[in-house]
């Protein structure tokens, strides 16, 4: 967002802001959901997901439909969030729990037990490089043996040359997704209006801090992560993932 954007940290304003024109915004979001409930519905029962900053509860109505038996539990920082989340899982009854974090504290991350599979959609760039390399470690610590970490996610261009190509390609996948529904241009007009675009508009002080593909590929290893891969590169937003080494791997290690 532009450096006039009066916004240092993400609240009310923005959530709603963000129901309104989210679906524009994020490049092919609805392959990429796919893509996220295709990696988790390879795990056995019982099949618990943690999403990290949950919105109004998309992928997890896309995660319970499609894997029966699945259990979830959202954490989300904005109150309206979590209330949209209530509201559109309801169905589902006692296979939801949704509650309130914040994603910087370290409180949250002492589960009770150990989960199947955290997940989580353009949340984890608000956090700096330290603040990602903690979460991974701690992510790592949440999870079964064999269990995924799964990120859908704004990453950082290497240079100048890659951050205009992604702000570019930015515009015009909004461009297209606010054409699609009705032929009208309102979404994009509001995100140039707005400076949404991250890339063009830099600002040390925004609430917005991605960092490159190769860090954060890198920092899952040094967490512990196996078997990483990058599934979705488009336009500055990817989608990648780890697996925790299988509880035979981790046995054969300590030997």
């Amino acid at each position: 967002m532009t450096s006039e954007n009066p916004h240092s940290q993400w609240d009310e304003e923005l959530s709603r802001r963000y129901l309104d024109y989210g679906r524009y915004f994020v490049p092919a979001r609805e392959q990429q959901m796919h893509s996220m409930v295709d990696l988790v519905s390879g795990l056995p029962p019982p099949n618990l997901v943690l999403e990290l900053c949950c919105g109004e509860g998309l992928l997890a109505e896309m995660l319970l439909e499609e894997i029966p038996g699945l259990t979830y539990l959202g954490m989300d920082g904005s109150e309206l969030m979590i209330e949209k989340s209530l509201q559109r899982l309801s169905r589902f009854g006692g296979r939801v729990q949704l509650k309130s974090f914040d994603l910087e504290e370290r409180s949250w991350r002492k589960l009770d037990h150990a989960v199947q599979s955290v997940v989580s959609s353009l949340a984890i760039h608000h956090l700096d490089g330290g603040g990602k390399q903690q979460l991974f470690r701690d992510v790592y610590n949440m999870l079964i043996a064999g269990g995924i970490f799964i990120i859908a996610d704004m990453v950082e261009p290497s240079n100048a040359t890659g951050r205009k190509i992604a702000a570019d390609a930015w515009d015009e996948v909004v461009r297209q997704r606010s054409m699609e529904p009705d032929g009208s241009t309102d979404a994009l007009d509001f995100f140039l209006r707005e400076g949404w675009n991250t890339y063009r508009y830099l600002d040390p002080d925004d609430i917005d801090h991605p960092s490159p593909l190769f860090d954060q590929l890198r920092w899952l290893e040094l967490a512990g992560f196996v078997e990483i891969d990058v599934h979705f590169l488009q336009a500055g937003h990817a989608l990648f993932s780890g697996w925790k080494k299988p509880a035979r791997t981790l046995t054969a290690v300590t030997k």
